[in-house]
């Protein structure tokens, strides 16, 4: 099997500049399929091992170039990506869990709760429970600097059904206006072009990660889209799913700029048991004249 990043587009006197362009466009395309593919099976298996190895043949390339693309895309390391991910994953666990330090770091691949700590001290600068403690109390200031607007925590409970999504993923800072603008104007032509927009689809965003954890710079966010015919995953487009089950459901009408405020008051005043699930917004209407006619719902799993 010939290497991608060893073909030779403009040394070929036969291929017109419309073919290398082709090509070009085809191999980017590749790249990005395969990146989503590792992004979304560390993201599904952070407790097993994830050896080199067993992350190349997933995608059917050597272990050296799966470094090089990833460390491309992601703006560090894959090794510091899967060590920063279960780090991240354990404290969001701290969170929301009630079991043993043992017990929780056992189940993402740490020897003990101090290999953990370990690792954990040198992300973080701290030991887990003084963290946990800081971020407690930092989310409790956010709330009350806030207003601790109660009005905001109105909840009604649903049930979901399984939710087919196409998704295009953002890195970086949420909410910001460019990149957000660009991803979901390319949603929306992937969409047509499939012909798999209708009036039932139902625009959804994933949070991967909490920015009172992660670093701005490496949340990850995908604006999706529901769909009812199967799609086949292309370039920068994968397909995630979402189980069916029970949700806490928070409304929040005005700009998105509120979003944030409105998971930290949840993330304090939350009255429900959590289940293991993805949390999503959904995005009703939205204008871009005025803030105030934007209505976003936000699905938090419950037990």
């Amino acid at each position: 099997m010939a290497r991608l990043d060893n073909i030779q587009f403009v040394r070929n006197p036969y291929l017109c500049r419309q073919d290398i362009e082709y090509m070009r466009s085809s191999t980017e395309n590749i790249y990005q399929q395969k990146i989503n593919q590792v992004i979304d099976y560390i993201s599904a298996n952070l407790y097993k091992p994830l050896q080199l190895d067993t992350l190349a043949n997933q995608i059917n390339v050597s272990q050296r170039q799966l470094l090089r693309i990833m460390r491309s895309s992601l703006n560090e390391s894959l090794y510091s990506y899967v060590a920063r991910q279960r780090v991240e994953r354990v404290v969001l666990y701290m969170q929301t869990e009630e079991m043993s330090l043992t017990k929780l770091t056992g189940m993402f691949g740490y020897d003990n709760p101090q290999s953990f700590s370990k690792a954990f001290k040198k992300q973080f600068g701290i030991s887990p429970k003084a963290y946990m403690n800081e971020l407690q109390g930092r989310l409790t200031g956010y709330v009350k600097s806030s207003g601790n607007r109660q009005n905001h925590l109105q909840s009604e409970i649903c049930e979901e059904g399984d939710l087919e999504l196409v998704y295009i993923r953002i890195i970086g800072k949420y909410g910001e206006d460019e990149p957000y603008k660009i991803a979901w104007n390319k949603l929306i032509r992937f969409l047509k072009d499939k012909q798999a927009l209708s009036e039932e689809i139902r625009f959804i965003g994933l949070s991967f990660d909490d920015p009172n954890i992660t670093k701005s710079e490496h949340c990850r966010f995908y604006a999706c889209a529901s769909v009812e015919k199967k799609i086949v995953p292309a370039g920068e487009f994968g397909t995630i799913q979402l189980r069916k089950g029970k949700y806490a459901v928070y409304t929040l009408k005005g700009s998105y700029s509120g979003l944030q405020e409105l998971y930290n008051n949840i993330s304090v005043n939350f009255d429900y048991t959590l289940r293991h699930g993805m949390p999503f917004e959904e995005y009703i209407s939205c204008s871009a004249e005025s803030g105030k006619e934007q209505i976003t719902k936000i699905y938090i799993p419950i037990k």
